[in-house]
């Protein structure tokens, strides 16, 4: 099982509700393709991990790159695991620009990666490359944090 992790901006001027449309589609086309994960929007700039079977995750990535809403793709991260660190989502996706996705999202987000199950087994360099650069977003432009 192959987990990526990448970082990008969005396109300028990415009206809200197309990122909500974008976050839903991407959870339903996961959920269709054993893929699990979990995407943050905050500030124009998302972070996104995939995991899935090898092949399914790097084609999804190509794909992925491609897409004109964002740019600037830099990938953090991509490593074999036994486990998933969202094994119960298809994907989980938070937008910490809503407030009402803030609180809620936040906690069941952070609590499957760093509480879960499997991740206590082996939780390789995902879980610490997801964590820190989710933290040092939000940490840019906001008060709100993790730790």
């Amino acid at each position: 099982m192959l987990s990526l992790i990448y970082r990008s901006e969005a396109a300028e001027g990415l009206p809200n509700d197309e990122i909500h449309d974008l976050m839903r589609n991407a959870s339903r086309f996961n959920a269709q393709n054993e893929i699990t994960g979990c995407l943050v929007y905050h500030r124009c700039h998302f972070i996104h991990m995939l995991e899935g079977e090898e092949n399914m995750v790097r084609k999804l990535f190509g794909r992925i790159s491609k897409d004109k809403r964002h740019s600037e793709i830099i990938l953090l991260n991509l490593e074999e695991n036994k486990f998933r660190l969202f094994s119960q989502f298809s994907t989980i996706y938070n937008n910490f620009d809503d407030v009402s996705d803030q609180i809620l999202h936040k906690k069941m987000l952070f609590h499957q990666v760093f509480h879960g199950s499997e991740i206590v087994k082996s939780p390789g360099s995902s879980k610490i490359t997801l964590w820190a650069h989710v933290n040092k977003l939000l940490k840019k432009d906001t008060k709100l944090s993790f730790g």
